[in-house]
Protein backbone atom coordinates (compact mmCIF):
# COMPACT_ATOMS: atom_id res chain seq x y z
CA UNK A 1 0.00 0.00 0.00
CA UNK A 2 1.31 3.45 -0.90
CA UNK A 3 1.09 6.10 1.80
CA UNK A 4 0.73 9.68 0.57
CA UNK A 5 2.12 12.58 2.55
CA UNK A 6 1.95 16.32 1.93
CA UNK A 7 4.48 17.17 4.65
CA UNK A 8 7.14 18.12 2.16
CA UNK A 9 7.74 18.32 -1.57
CA UNK A 10 10.33 15.59 -1.15
CA UNK A 11 7.59 13.32 0.25
CA UNK A 12 5.30 14.08 -2.69
CA UNK A 13 8.07 13.49 -5.23
CA UNK A 14 9.20 10.27 -3.52
CA UNK A 15 5.61 9.01 -3.50
CA UNK A 16 5.08 9.87 -7.17
CA UNK A 17 8.39 8.25 -8.16
CA UNK A 18 7.36 5.04 -6.40
CA UNK A 19 3.95 5.16 -8.10
CA UNK A 20 5.62 5.55 -11.52
CA UNK A 21 8.01 2.67 -10.75
CA UNK A 22 5.06 0.43 -9.91
CA UNK A 23 3.25 1.44 -13.10
CA UNK A 24 6.35 0.74 -15.20
CA UNK A 25 6.75 -2.65 -13.52
CA UNK A 26 3.08 -3.47 -14.19
CA UNK A 27 3.50 -2.68 -17.89
CA UNK A 28 6.77 -4.66 -18.07
CA UNK A 29 5.02 -7.68 -16.55
CA UNK A 30 2.19 -7.31 -19.08
CA UNK A 31 4.75 -7.17 -21.89
CA UNK A 32 6.45 -10.33 -20.63
CA UNK A 33 3.19 -12.25 -20.34
CA UNK A 34 1.49 -11.06 -23.54
CA UNK A 35 1.52 -13.60 -26.35
CA UNK A 36 1.03 -11.17 -29.26
CA UNK A 37 4.29 -9.45 -30.32
CA UNK A 38 2.46 -6.18 -31.10
CA UNK A 39 0.85 -6.16 -27.66
CA UNK A 40 4.25 -6.86 -26.07
CA UNK A 41 5.62 -3.82 -27.92
CA UNK A 42 2.68 -1.66 -26.78
CA UNK A 43 3.24 -2.56 -23.13
CA UNK A 44 7.02 -2.05 -23.48
CA UNK A 45 6.27 1.47 -24.82
CA UNK A 46 3.97 2.14 -21.87
CA UNK A 47 6.68 0.97 -19.44
CA UNK A 48 9.17 3.29 -21.14
CA UNK A 49 6.76 6.23 -20.79
CA UNK A 50 6.35 5.54 -17.08
CA UNK A 51 10.14 5.31 -16.73
CA UNK A 52 10.48 8.67 -18.49
CA UNK A 53 7.86 10.14 -16.15
CA UNK A 54 9.83 8.83 -13.16
CA UNK A 55 12.99 10.50 -14.47
CA UNK A 56 11.09 13.75 -15.00
CA UNK A 57 9.98 13.64 -11.36
CA UNK A 58 13.46 12.86 -10.13
CA UNK A 59 14.71 15.93 -12.00
CA UNK A 60 12.32 18.28 -10.20
CA UNK A 61 13.75 20.76 -7.75
CA UNK A 62 12.02 19.99 -4.46
CA UNK A 63 13.03 23.41 -3.13
CA UNK A 64 11.12 25.29 -5.82
CA UNK A 65 8.35 23.94 -8.05
CA UNK A 66 7.47 27.32 -9.47
CA UNK A 67 9.14 26.31 -12.72
CA UNK A 68 6.83 23.37 -13.46
CA UNK A 69 4.71 23.87 -16.53
CA UNK A 70 1.01 23.30 -15.92
CA UNK A 71 -0.56 22.51 -19.27
CA UNK A 72 -4.28 22.20 -19.84
CA UNK A 73 -5.03 19.05 -21.81
CA UNK A 74 -8.27 18.39 -23.63
CA UNK A 75 -10.07 15.36 -22.22
CA UNK A 76 -11.62 13.31 -25.01
CA UNK A 77 -13.55 11.36 -22.31
CA UNK A 78 -13.51 8.17 -24.38
CA UNK A 79 -12.50 6.04 -21.41
CA UNK A 80 -15.45 7.41 -19.43
CA UNK A 81 -17.73 5.28 -21.58
CA UNK A 82 -15.69 2.07 -21.49
CA UNK A 83 -15.61 -0.74 -18.95
CA UNK A 84 -12.34 -1.60 -17.23
CA UNK A 85 -10.29 -4.24 -18.98
CA UNK A 86 -8.13 -6.78 -17.16
CA UNK A 87 -4.86 -8.13 -18.47
CA UNK A 88 -4.63 -11.70 -19.75
CA UNK A 89 -1.95 -13.22 -22.02
CA UNK A 90 -4.21 -13.11 -25.10
CA UNK A 91 -5.40 -9.53 -24.55
CA UNK A 92 -6.47 -7.70 -27.68
CA UNK A 93 -5.05 -4.36 -28.76
CA UNK A 94 -8.40 -2.71 -28.02
CA UNK A 95 -8.46 -4.10 -24.47
CA UNK A 96 -4.80 -3.20 -23.93
CA UNK A 97 -5.59 0.40 -24.86
CA UNK A 98 -8.61 0.40 -22.54
CA UNK A 99 -6.56 -1.03 -19.68
CA UNK A 100 -3.92 1.69 -20.13
CA UNK A 101 -6.49 4.52 -20.55
CA UNK A 102 -8.27 3.49 -17.37
CA UNK A 103 -4.98 3.26 -15.47
CA UNK A 104 -3.97 6.77 -16.55
CA UNK A 105 -7.44 8.13 -15.72
CA UNK A 106 -7.32 6.65 -12.21
CA UNK A 107 -3.91 8.22 -11.63
CA UNK A 108 -5.15 11.60 -12.86
CA UNK A 109 -8.16 11.47 -10.55
CA UNK A 110 -5.97 10.37 -7.63
CA UNK A 111 -3.50 13.23 -8.08
CA UNK A 112 -6.30 15.75 -8.63
CA UNK A 113 -7.93 14.72 -5.36
CA UNK A 114 -4.66 15.05 -3.44
CA UNK A 115 -3.95 18.57 -4.68
CA UNK A 116 -6.97 19.73 -2.65
CA UNK A 117 -5.77 18.01 0.53
CA UNK A 118 -2.40 19.71 0.81
CA UNK A 119 -1.76 22.59 3.17
CA UNK A 120 1.35 23.57 1.26
CA UNK A 121 0.63 25.47 -1.93
CA UNK A 122 3.82 24.08 -3.47
CA UNK A 123 2.69 20.49 -2.78
CA UNK A 124 -0.71 21.28 -4.29
CA UNK A 125 1.00 22.66 -7.41
CA UNK A 126 3.08 19.51 -7.64
CA UNK A 127 -0.02 17.29 -7.42
CA UNK A 128 -1.69 19.45 -10.08
CA UNK A 129 1.38 18.96 -12.29
CA UNK A 130 1.22 15.19 -11.76
CA UNK A 131 -2.49 15.15 -12.63
CA UNK A 132 -1.75 17.15 -15.80
CA UNK A 133 0.95 14.67 -16.83
CA UNK A 134 -1.47 11.75 -16.42
CA UNK A 135 -4.09 13.68 -18.43
CA UNK A 136 -1.58 14.02 -21.29
CA UNK A 137 -0.91 10.27 -21.22
CA UNK A 138 -4.64 9.53 -21.19
CA UNK A 139 -5.29 11.87 -24.12
CA UNK A 140 -2.53 10.24 -26.16
CA UNK A 141 -4.09 6.81 -25.57
CA UNK A 142 -7.60 8.06 -26.27
CA UNK A 143 -6.42 9.63 -29.51
CA UNK A 144 -4.91 6.30 -30.58
CA UNK A 145 -8.14 4.55 -29.61
CA UNK A 146 -10.19 7.07 -31.57
CA UNK A 147 -8.03 6.80 -34.67
CA UNK A 148 -7.34 3.07 -34.66
CA UNK A 149 -10.31 1.42 -32.95
CA UNK A 150 -13.32 3.69 -33.36
CA UNK A 151 -12.70 4.07 -37.09
CA UNK A 152 -12.95 0.34 -37.74
CA UNK A 153 -15.72 -0.57 -40.15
Amino acid sequence: MLIVSCRSLDDVIAFAVLKEERSAEFYRECAQRARNPGIKEFFDEMAAQEQHHKELLQGLNSEDVSGVQLEKTEDLRISDYLMDSAFHPNITYQDALILAMKKEEKSRVFYSAWKNKCVSEAAAVLFEFLAAEEAKHKKRLETIYDEEILTWD
